[in-house]
């Protein structure tokens, strides 16, 4: 046993948790999201819609928890570590597959540099949405780590066994062959020494039908199991439709997050400013040795991720630009940063530890604001369903009528997020009132409401043509008999 390997190894990944740690460790307080809540008191239905999407081994794992009692969402800030516990192996093995073609970082700059640039992968703002889902924590988790394990095959040449863990992972959650994909690809791109030859094109090739492939097995797998019975149907599938309409729905959404990622940065073009540096000094190197080969498959390099990034979104029916599909630009910024680490200088890979240090420690500033954020809509949401149920407690008290059911309706403008809730975006920090408001009640009370349409008349008497920009019980809320009614503002 070599116990300078050991030591070596638990040392990189002391690290690589620390920083996922740094980013991510407000999630390892109890949090919720709209489908949060709904797991929570539809746990048994929950595991057959993951079947039903093709998420074999996620709805296993779920299944298994639920045989003893327990759930992912029995505590979601356990889920919550476990996630970052896997990501950092996650981390620790691109580092080894990537040193063993570059060689080990030597000195203090280029180790900063080497742990800024890879934790870029999963430290970023983007990312924020796989940590909002607590019962699907476990599953991203997982996810990652598979296809992490199915890139170290592949640089091992072992395609078959790559192929295997491509597909696992597939069905854990699907996008993450789009990140090994992306990954790979700047693998092979410096394997090849930045060369376009027969080898080069056979293991883009290979790479392409292993990772998007096992994307296809997966919906592929998921209909013949919707056939034979196993599944009750195929809740997932793949649609081009109106091409030209797709490709200016992806660039507009490129475009925003160029400019502030969805609104999740500030508004001054970050994520462009550092795309312009890692690119100009790949390019620069390459005009600087004459390598005009070079700098046409690093262009086609560069186009061929960002088509990646937005596969998913082009084969959905209604095209999608989720961040926990598109958070794979930031997988790309990773690997064009680490192309150009790999190609400059030790002065010059000193300079550039500024940038990705400063980079990283601006992505971990905000993934704080995130959190803080999001916790700031859980505590909202939650303040709202109980003043809502003092109302409900104080009348059952004045009336002795028991209030058995609940009536929801939403107001002209309700949002998806509170007003002082800032950095949002999809499903990140979405707020659970208007969405899932009877669920919410009856998770944070403990109470089981019934959920009945609401009365035409009711609604007309008190809710009709109203929009509120703040909370009020005493407008919002009324009790006839068994029932309360409840407008959302």
């Amino acid at each position: 046993m070599d116990l300078r390997k050991i030591r070596g190894a638990a040392d990189r990944y002391f690290v690589n948790f620390a920083v996922l740690f740094v980013a991510w460790g407000g999630m390892f307080r109890r949090s919720f999201n709209c489908d949060t809540l709904a797991h929570m008191v539809n746990t048994r239905e929950d595991i057959d819609i993951m079947m039903n999407h093709g998420r074999y081994l996620t709805a296993l794992q779920d299944w298994l928890l639920y045989q003893v009692g327990l759930s992912t969402v029995t505590h979601t800030g356990v889920t919550a570590m476990v996630e970052v516990a896997i990501l950092a192996v996650a981390v620790c093995i691109i580092q080894r597959c990537f040193e063993e073609k570059i060689g080990k970082p030597s000195g203090i700059y280029e180790k900063l540099a080497w742990i800024s640039i890879t934790s870029l992968l999963f430290s970023n703002v983007l990312f924020a949405e796989s940590f909002m889902f607590g019962e699907c924590a476990l599953m991203f988790g997982m996810a990652y780590f598979l296809a992490t394990v199915g890139i170290w095959a592949f640089t091992k040449k072992r395609y078959p066994l790559a192929l295997l863990f491509f597909f696992l992972s597939t069905t854990e959650y699907q996008a993450a062959v789009i990140y090994a994909a992306i990954v790979l690809s700047a693998w092979i791109f410096m394997e090849n020494e930045c060369r376009i030859t027969a080898k080069t094109v056979v293991q883009e090739i290979i790479c392409g039908c292993i990772t998007i492939g096992s994307g296809w097995l997966n919906i592929l797998s998921l209909s013949i199991a919707a056939k034979l019975g196993l599944v009750a149907e195929a809740g997932r599938s793949a649609s081009i439709g109106n091409v030209v309409e797709k490709v200016g729905i992806c660039l507009r959404d490129f475009g925003q997050i160029l400019l502030n990622s969805r609104g999740l940065l500030p508004q001054i073009g970050l994520p462009f400013l550092v795309l312009c540096v890692s690119g100009a000094i790949v390019i620069r190197k390459f005009v600087k040795e004459k390598k005009i080969q070079s700098i046409i498959y690093y262009v086609l390099l560069v186009i061929g991720m960002i088509a990646m990034m937005y596969i998913l979104s082009m084969t959905q029916y209604h095209t999608r630009t989720y961040p926990r599909f598109i958070w794979t630009f930031y997988a790309i910024q990773s690997m064009l940063l680490l192309i150009a680490f790999w190609l400059l200088s030790k002065k010059g890979k000193e300079i550039l530890c500024y940038l990705c240090c400063g980079y990283l420690l601006i992505h971990l500033l905000f993934c704080n604001i995130i959190v803080s954020n999001h916790m700031v809509s859980n505590t909202l949401d939650k303040t709202y369903a109980m003043m809502v149920y003092e109302k409900i407690v104080a009348y059952e008290e004045a009336t002795g009528e028991t209030v058995t059911k609940i009536a929801v309706v939403n107001d002209i403008d309700c949002p998806f997020s509170y007003n002082n809730v800032y950095y949002k975006t999809d499903q990140i920090n979405e707020r659970a009132l208007g969405t899932v408001s009877n669920t919410l009640v009856n998770v944070v009370t403990g109470r089981d409401f019934e959920k009945v349409p609401m009365d035409e008349t009711v609604y007309q008497t008190y809710f009709e043509g109203k929009n509120w920009d703040y909370f009020d019980a005493a407008e919002q809320l009324v009790i006839i008999g068994d029932t309360a009614y409840w407008a959302i503002f």
